[in-house]
């Protein structure tokens, strides 16, 4: 799994930062704020940004030839790699003009609302994107829609704990708790708490059954069940410090507890995921 550590940072970076875009949406759309306090949040979206290109930055070191990387667009509509690395261009591209616009103040409420409605959508697509390029006939483990259903999770997980800590450091999260954000945000945390923890367990554990006498699908369950089982615990111990930092909106440690503990999760339930890799050739069906 650990040969994977690239691809293990990217789909846990990038997923998070997208979703924390989609907590920013639902944010604008439940609460009204302040001018002064969209400056400080376009501000402190510089931080999922940061985490999106750190994201993109791990695909790249992945490739074996970083300069022939635009090659893997020649495969549009025909692989799944090269779909999803459109839909992540796309993504990133809208969600930097963004936030560019937005720090330029260029951005009125209906302006603002609808932007980050696109980005938010399309956020979504780029993290079902993220987990359906796995989904192939060559590697049997990988290949079950329990895999996108995962990382969608992720993204709506980890990114509601970085949306939320964006507002905290905003000194924005305080009126949003007050709204209709508050439930907003728990109901996309547990959703994608449930999504997270439900896709992982059951993509790892169908595993087991796998295998021939070469290889032990159970074998490989046991290899991933710490990274798994640890996934598990700070994916729902950071749904559970974001929770905490809705309802203490004032307290800035919780708010950022949550995300750090969101990226660890879901960085080891990706090494849990890259870990039951079986190919084809090893499964006897």
């Amino acid at each position: 799994m650990m040969a994977e550590l690239p691809l293990a940072l990217f789909t846990t970076l990038a997923p998070i930062a997208a979703g924390a875009f989609i907590a920013l949406a639902v944010a604008f759309f439940t609460t009204k704020f302040s001018d002064e306090q969209l400056k400080k949040i376009d501000r402190m979206t510089t931080i999922p940004v940061v985490v999106l290109v750190a994201g993109f930055i791990c695909a790249f070191f992945h490739l074996a030839s970083p300069m022939h990387a635009f090659g893997v667009f020649a495969g549009l509509g025909a692989s799944p790699l090269s779909n999803e690395l459109l839909a992540g261009v796309v993504f990133a591209v809208l969600a930097i003009v963004y936030w560019i616009v937005a720090l330029a103040g260029k951005l009125g409420e209906g302006a603002r609302k609808g932007f980050s409605a696109v980005v938010a959508v399309m956020a979504v697509a780029f993290a079902c994107f993220t987990g359906a390029a796995y989904m192939m006939e060559t590697i049997v483990s990988w290949n079950t829609p329990m895999v996108p259903v995962a990382v969608l999770g992720f993204s709506l997980l980890g990114g509601v704990s970085l949306g939320v800590l964006v507002l905290a450091l905003s000194g924005a999260l305080e009126d949003a708790a007050k709204g209709g954000f508050k439930m907003a945000a728990l109901a996309v945390l547990v959703v994608g708490l449930v999504l997270g923890v439900v896709g992982l367990l059951v993509q790892v554990m169908s595993v087991s059954g796998m295998g021939n006498a070469l290889v032990d699908g159970a074998d490989l369950v046991t290899a991933a069940s710490a990274p798994m089982w640890i996934g598990v615990v700070c994916m729902v111990v950071a749904a559970a410090a974001a929770f905490m930092a809705l309802r203490n909106s004032k307290s800035t440690a919780l708010a950022a507890a949550a995300p750090v503990l969101a990226i660890v999760g879901v960085f080891a339930a990706r090494l849990a995921f890259y870990a039951v890799q079986l190919s084809v050739g090893l499964y006897i069906g």
